[in-house]
């Protein structure tokens, strides 16, 4: 059985990486952070929105840079540690590939149904000192000039992760309240904003609630919004329960008081709009719909957060 020096070893000898662009280790540094953040909980790892946007963060960092993740997503196969799972009825498909990659996110993604590393070294990876053992020797090795950068992105990672984490604590240990304020709105701080935004996008799987379109782009981009229910200029709150995941076009009119939602999570439209066009397209098609929820019921949208939309802002 390998051992953390072996497989630290073999980090430090990735075969068919280019020293002015390693991607493969920076892959590496984002699939740590994910486990670090229990973004990823078991031996198997996605091309999902998280997993790219870690990795655009850390690759951010070297403008020369122009690889896709796709690149060493596939070709860290060629390392010993790291496999590919195919899709059903792909093996073949993908196995004769040999060298040719795929040429994008998305055909990777209809053959690939995820990577997964030897257990052992997963195992690993799920201990923070045998981690940070681990992610040192990667730094050490490929980015000994670039430290300061990468240290920097994995110090804000660990500060978004902890208040994740205060996040989903405050679900689990208070019952939902808010406190409407009259002070200015405090400075935007963005390890706050974007660990609310990663909450209400893993709760919700990057899905408008309303119309439960998905669309997210190689990059990693979502057309979903993390929206306040009771904006946090008013109420300063970032309570998952005063969240909801929709896209541009539902968040505008949850805003505009054109949509609301009820009781029952059904969705509530004005008798104000005047709307033309597609019919599938028509926010009346909508009216008493059942809205996407969260499959644990304690992060559902909280009731007092709902009933003060539809006071306050819908228009009914």
């Amino acid at each position: 059985m390998s051992t953390l020096r072996d497989y630290v070893q073999q980090i430090e000898n990735l075969g068919r990486f280019r020293q002015s662009a390693p991607y493969k280790p920076c892959l590496l540094l984002a699939v740590i952070q994910l486990i670090e953040h229990g973004d990823i909980h078991e031996n198997k790892i996605q091309l999902s929105p998280n997993l790219i946007d870690a990795f655009t963060k850390y690759t951010a960092k070297f403008p020369d840079w122009k690889g896709k993740i796709y690149n060493p997503f596939y070709y860290l196969k060629n390392d010993g540690f790291w496999y590919l799972y195919p899709n059903v009825n792909r093996e073949t498909q993908l196995n004769s590939l040999g060298r040719r990659i795929p040429s994008s996110i998305r055909r990777l993604r209809e053959l690939i149904a995820y990577a997964y590393l030897d257990e052992p070294f997963f195992n690993l990876l799920t201990q923070s000192h045998e981690r940070e053992i681990i992610r040192q020797a990667i730094i050490e090795k490929y980015f000994p000039d670039r430290r300061q950068a990468i240290e920097n992105v994995i110090r804000e990672e660990q500060q978004i992760g902890e208040h994740r984490q205060l996040l989903i604590q405050e679900v689990t240990e208070y019952p939902f309240s808010y406190q409407v304020r009259s002070e200015p709105v405090e400075a935007e701080n963005p390890v706050r904003r974007t660990a609310f935004r990663r909450e209400i996008m893993h709760w919700y799987n990057y899905t408008c609630a309303v119309c439960q379109l998905r669309v997210v782009t190689e990059e990693g981009k979502s057309i979903t919004d993390a929206a306040h229910i009771i904006p946090f200029h008013i109420s300063y709150n970032d309570d998952i329960r005063n969240g909801i995941s929709l896209c541009k076009l539902h968040h505008w009119a949850f805003d505009q008081g054109l949509i609301s939602l009820n009781e029952n999570y059904e969705v509530k439209v004005s008798r104000l709009i005047s709307e033309e066009g597609p019919a599938e397209w028509r926010f009346s098609n909508l009216h008493n719909n059942l809205i996407c929820l969260p499959q644990n019921e304690i992060l559902y949208p909280a009731q007092d957060a709902l009933a003060w939309h539809r006071e306050k802002v819908f228009r009914e």
